[in-house]
């Protein structure tokens, strides 16, 4: 089952409505400040931090700069002095880190905050380009660390010349892809197009890396949960053709025994914006449908047997002539694999341990048939393929789609549409999704015309992302629902 990035990781919100990956968090006694804190510490004035408390993060960054097992344990050893850490702490702190490491080669301070008790520092990741955000909270009384937490990615600052023309923007995308590709910490494909015309399109990385085989355009790879979409607009083309209504209940297609016992007058609206409060293996609700969003792949599970019951055939044969013919999608498809086929780039999750950053196969991500839900097989130029056929009209008719794409707060769901993913701000609108070993981004910015995808056999492809978005989302393109 294809779980969103939205379900397994934590997000804050700063004022301006932009979320930011947590990338781990660790509480003591205390509960360290809210994340926008983390973000703006770099924006407004601040006093700078006691000399105890900057040792200590100075500390954190010159362990985390030499990256090794022996270092950042060192280093865990020395804040917690006379602290029994909790054994599962220790490893989250250490793996955390650690990758951190991994992910910046080096880490530069740049500004630093503090309020009381509390001290930011704001560093320059070599690797990505951003300033990351370290945060910590003391116990002035025992002298300790009261909580932890690090946010990757809360500044990201394209040069003005980046932003010029098309040709620029493809230019400082292909660089930090490169650049990540080059360092080992991404693999998988990277798109960016401009009304229908692709600026960049590249393969890096290292697909296998048992048998060193690099990564080659044509390559699929598992889209985890931006499969939402899909079904979401194959229930939408079914709802223009008349053969279903979005007021419609799931009892008129699935009987008892197919769906949950107390689901039968859950609305079709509320199970496309997660509004519907159905969880797997339940029978009852958690909430009344339309009151309250909460992102759960059950519903989407429970679309694609509808999609079969009106369609009378299974859901991916639907997708095949409803959606993948029109859009010209020649290389996405369901797999039922019952053992990891070698062609396939392996899905990798990545842990760090006394041998280093180390990477561990998850077989499941190929062989976890797709469902309603996600974890189609894809590739980066049919999902492109599938945005230009949605955002032109071929698939659903603009009304349609400004359905999707318009947030639907009257049921709770302040930044989902139906199927379509709005929480990234400034005008992206689309989907994204992950699972241990596989990453998925497919935005879309206004009606602007540009469109980003990227696909990944480890989960790091944030940085390029974000970088997308900052040298095109930030523009503002409509005034309409997809704000």
């Amino acid at each position: 089952m294809s779980l969103s990035r939205r379900a397994s990781t934590g997000v804050c919100t700063t004022a301006i409505g932009r979320r930011l990956r947590l990338a781990a968090y660790l509480r003591g006694a205390v509960a360290v400040a809210s994340c926008p804190a983390l973000v703006h510490a770099q924006e407004r004035p601040c006093d700078a931090p006691a000399p105890a408390v900057d040792s200590v993060l100075q500390r954190i960054v010159s362990a985390t700069n030499v990256g090794t097992f022996v270092a950042i344990d060192r280093l865990i050893d020395s804040l917690w002095n006379g602290t029994r850490m909790p054994a599962e702490r220790r490893v989250a702190m250490r793996s955390m880190l650690g990758r951190w490491h991994w992910q910046s080669t080096m880490l530069t301070p740049v500004r630093r905050c503090a309020s009381g008790a509390s001290a930011y520092m704001i560093l320059a990741n070599a690797q990505s380009g951003e300033q990351d955000s370290l945060h910590l909270v003391m116990i002035p009384a025992a002298n300790r660390i009261g909580g932890f937490a690090l946010v990757q990615g809360v500044h990201v600052q394209p040069d003005a010349k980046d932003t010029a023309t098309d040709t620029a923007r493809a230019s400082a995308l292909r660089a930090l892809t490169r650049r990540m590709a080059a360092a080992g910490t991404f693999a998988g494909e990277v798109l960016l197009a401009h009304d229908g015309r692709i600026l960049y399109h590249e393969a890096v990385g290292t697909a296998n890396r048992a048998s060193m085989r690099a990564a080659k355009l044509g390559d699929v790879f598992n889209i985890t949960s931006t499969g939402k979409l899909i079904t979401a607009t194959a229930i939408m083309q079914l709802v223009e053709q008349g053969r279903l209504s979005l007021d419609d209940t799931l009892g008129k297609f699935l009987g008892p025994g197919e769906r949950p016992a107390g689901a039968a007058g859950v609305p079709i609206r509320t199970i496309l914006s997660h509004t519907d409060g159905m969880t797997r293996d339940s029978d009852s609700l958690s909430f009344r449908p339309g009151t309250r969003f909460s992102y759960v792949n059950y519903g989407y599970f429970l679309l694609g047997q509808v999609i079969e019951k009106v369609s009378g055939k299974p859901f991916a044969e639907h997708f095949a002539s409803a959606i993948f013919a029109p859009a010209q999608m020649r290389s996405t498809m369901r797999l039922v694999l019952t053992q990891v086929d070698p062609a396939l780039p392996p899905a990798y999750n990545v842990e760090f341990d006394s041998t280093g950053i180390r990477f561990e196969t998850n077989p499941l991500a190929q062989t976890t048939a797709a469902t309603g839900a996600g974890g189609l097989f894809s590739t980066s130029l049919d999902l492109f393929r599938f945005a230009e056929a949605l955002r032109t009209g071929r698939l659903v008719s603009k009304t349609t789609l400004e359905q999707m794409r318009t947030p639907r707060r009257e049921l709770g769901a302040t930044d989902y549409g139906f199927g379509v993913d709005l929480f990234r701000g400034h005008n992206v609108w689309g989907h994204s999704g992950a699972i241990p070993g596989a990453e998925s981004e497919l935005e879309l910015y206004g009606d602007s015309g540009y469109v980003f995808v990227l696909l990944g056999n480890v989960v790091t492809g944030d940085p390029i992302r974000r970088l997308a978005n900052a040298l095109i989302g930030t523009r503002p393109f409509c005034a309409g629902g997809c704000v």
